[in-house]
């Protein structure tokens, strides 16, 4: 059956984002896109200034602005406070349908008798194991693991083959997104008679509420007490956090970031892509690492770090800045060597 595309008027656009509209609210728009890309079916945004030339040449039906900005004769403009916010509504309104899980158990799925799954949606090939407690409202995708004595809150969203290992605790409105693991083992070992001993991990994981995990991220269980994710911490795919980490509310972790044991990083921190991060550091609140710095050290709050070792990105930006200018000081010194050699020549030269 053909899915027909999501479509919306501007009139409608301006009632859910409660803004002006100077145009005509009948026209349709099925699409939203940048100003250089979009076609006569979409509305655009203009969320900076540097991007307001391309509004003499758009293909839009309208863009979303500020108010006071001028838009050309043809072109509608529907005005609000904050453009960028503005487009996450209508995204919302223009997007397909999310896949969902039927309220019920699959019959494919395997629920221990013990697990309360009551308002739940369990797909097939799902496993609900002994003690589990998932909550009304939660869809498990195809091949989601819940082990033994877990805990998953009200309206999650775990994708595609989750495993969310036993005793974990999983709070409410958590989005996992597909093959992520919540309580792998900690990475745990002592070096004794030329063998690595494993380290028991007994502890276990704690995601609080409104977290995002994106795909193929792993948080590791506790050597003993929790590795604990704060409220609203939204995590990129391809993350690594080992155990008894903590880590504070509505943080960022960006793709590829590696947090070693045992660290804590406060609220509102940001990590950019491939940041590592040394074992028991600790880094305060509002702290933000560019990408690929190495954070081998405790981060004061609100601070900004670049490099490796990560330092304050002044700093870090006037090294990079020195060693841009070292092939030409080379060559400086390399012909002041020749002018002082002529002047005073060396002195096995000399009669």
């Amino acid at each position: 059956m053909t899915q027909h595309a999501p479509e919306i008027t501007l009139g409608e656009i301006a009632r859910r984002l409660e803004a002006t509209l100077d145009g005509d609210p009948a026209r349709v728009v099925r699409a939203i896109a940048p100003l250089e890309h979009a076609g006569p079916d979409a509305v655009s945004w203009l969320g900076g200034e540097k991007y307001a030339s391309q509004l003499a040449t758009t293909r839009a039906a309208a863009v979303i602005t500020r108010e006071g900005v001028a838009v050309p004769d043809g072109l509608a403009a529907i005005r609000v406070a904050d453009p960028d916010l503005a487009v996450c509504t209508v995204l919302e309104a223009l997007a397909p349908p999310v896949p969902r899980i039927p309220t019920g158990t699959h019959p494919a799925a395997v629920v221990d008798p013990t697990a309360q799954t009551a308002g739940a949606a369990i797909g097939p090939h799902v496993y609900v194991g002994p003690g589990a407690h998932v909550g009304a409202g939660t869809q498990l995708h195809p091949g989601v693991y819940v082990g033994a004595n877990a805990r998953v809150g009200e309206n999650c969203v775990l994708w595609a083959n989750v495993v969310l290992r036993e005793h974990c605790i999983v709070g409410d409105r958590v989005h996992i997104h597909p093959n992520s693991t919540i309580g792998a083992d900690g990475f745990g070992y002592l070096f004794r008679d030329g063998k690595h001993r494993k380290i028991p991990q007994i502890g276990i994981v704690v995601i609080e509420d409104d977290v995002e995990i994106g795909a193929n991220s792993a948080i590791d269980r506790a050597r003993s007490g929790g590795t604990r994710v704060g409220r609203g911490t939204k995590i990129d795919n391809l993350v690594q956090i080992a155990h008894n980490c903590r880590i504070g509310h509505d943080s960022i972790l960006v793709a590829q970031v590696g947090i070693s044991g045992s660290c804590t990083l406060g609220h509102h921190v940001v990590l950019a892509g491939q940041v590592g991060v040394a074992d028991h550091v600790k880094i305060g609140d509002g702290v933000r690492i560019g990408a690929q710095a190495g954070a081998a050290a405790d981060a004061p709050a609100g601070a900004t770090l670049l490099g490796s070792p990560a330092q304050d990105a002044r700093e870090a930006l006037r090294q990079v800045l020195a060693l841009k200018r070292l092939p030409k000081l080379m060559e400086q010194v390399r012909e002041l060597s020749k002018r002082v050699e002529r002047i005073e020549p060396p002195a096995n030269d000399q009669g």
